[in-house]
């Protein structure tokens, strides 16, 4: 697995300099949280961002549903593809996870021209002016409401107010220090005021942490609404910070995602500059499957809103078909270029209703274009009770490879 790393940016400003053991040093150093504080703000809104291949951090924020990280802690910039969604672990405090509270989110949105920046510049410069990431699940992150977003933090973070760096880093680069285990760590409170950098990118010296800090958020201070999250940490060196700092445009990534976590089958929308990992195809249209006829009926669902040149990574399929005999029953999944799987064939003899849960049919459409009309299939082989689709949720994530400079 790979820790997060910041992408190195700017000049190590203490290089040959020495430093006098009897003065504390002028940089914000990580130090690690009492837990007795964990289920305080802003510490409860932080938690740990993994997947197979990579740790981070995050914040769980606008929703209870959805965290921000940092978009280089689930994209690959050698292979220049996005990595599954990543599992949320709500308030770490320990050398190793408890795998019973992770919860495995269901997609991130992101800026759709973030891949091709990498490919083109490298996982610095401009690409941090869009290294932000929005997960989100079906599932409460976090008891509570969530953190509240600072979409003044551009200019906010320029000022001289207090400031505050949250999140798991594995390492103390400032200090040389290794750090074992997922404990939250925090860097100030200070006043240290930040620089434009690049874009949305803004950089402060005098502010230390560490690889696995990737994603944690940096906190600005209101007097009525307390800590708010003003951006994500996404890059540094010993005494450099760079953040993402947010703004209205961070608007965009919520409108996205608002229409997945609503109450109820979300719908899948394409929001200009946003792309997302997961979307999701309902059919809401209730349909009586004709009785004892060996014929299909066809439910279609047009997938669209995926990127030019991504291909399907990931396909699961929910239903729901309500009838007293799941063994009069056969279901097709069928998808673009006639590619198709079986997915009931008469099993469950006289069990009622035929509900189909995140069934993982990935392995049958692996690497194909996944726009374009997929069909479920559906008929009642024998007569004698009535069979009548309800619902049909469709998730398929996709992957691509970054434009690569001429």
């Amino acid at each position: 697995m790979k820790i997060a790393n910041f992408p190195a940016i700017g000049i190590l400003l203490l290089a040959g300099t020495a430093l006098s053991t009897a003065a504390a040093p002028k940089t914000l150093n990580p130090v690690r949280v009492p837990a007795r504080l964990m289920d305080e703000e802003p510490f409860r809104f932080n938690g740990v961002v993994k997947n197979d291949d990579a740790r981070g951090s995050g914040f769980c924020a606008w929703s209870a549903k959805t965290f921000f990280s940092a978009a280089h802690v689930v994209f690959d910039d050698a292979s220049g593809k996005w990595g599954e969604p990543p599992f949320w672990v709500s308030k770490a405090n320990s050398i190793t996870l408890d795998d019973s509270k992770s919860i495995q989110s269901r997609g991130y949105y992101r800026w759709t021209n973030y891949s091709e920046i990498v490919a083109l510049d490298g996982n610095n410069g401009d690409a941090f002016g869009r290294d932000v990431i929005l997960g989100f699940s079906f599932n409460r992150l976090i008891q509570g409401k969530p953190a509240i977003l600072n979409l003044k933090g551009v200019s906010d973070l320029k000022k001289p107010i207090r400031t505050l760096i949250t999140g798991y880093p594995a390492e103390n680069d400032y200090l040389g220090v290794p750090i074992k285990g997922f404990f939250l760590h925090k860097t100030g409170p200070g006043v240290t005021p930040y620089k434009t950098y690049s874009d949305k990118a803004l950089e402060a010296t005098l502010v230390s942490t560490g690889g696995g800090n990737s994603g944690g958020p940096v906190w600005t201070q209101n007097k009525e609404l307390g800590w708010t999250a003003a951006g994500v940490l996404v890059g540094g060196l010993p005494s450099e910070a760079t953040v993402y700092a947010f703004s209205g445009d961070i608007n965009a990534l919520t409108r996205a995602v608002a229409p997945v976590i609503m109450v109820g089958q979300p719908d899948s929308i394409s929001v200009d500059k946003v792309s997302a990992s997961s979307r999701f195809f309902p059919y809401n249209r209730a349909k009586v499957i004709p009785d004892g006829v060996p014929k299909w009926t066809d439910f279609p669902i047009v997938v669209e809103g995926f990127e030019l040149g991504e291909t399907v990574k990931k396909v699961k399929l929910s239903f729901r078909i309500k009838t007293k005999h799941q063994g009069d029953l056969q279901v097709i999944l069928s998808g673009p270029g006639g590619f198709a799987t079986l997915i009931h064939n008469e099993q469950g003899a006289g069990k009622d209703n035929l509900i189909l849960v995140d069934k993982d049919v990935s392995e049958f459409f692996t690497d194909i274009d996944p726009k374009g009309k997929w069909i479920l299939r559906v008929q009642d082989r024998l007569k004698g009770d009535i069979a009548t689709l309800e619902t049909i949720l469709l998730e398929i994530a996709a992957e691509g490879t970054a434009v690569v400079a001429p």
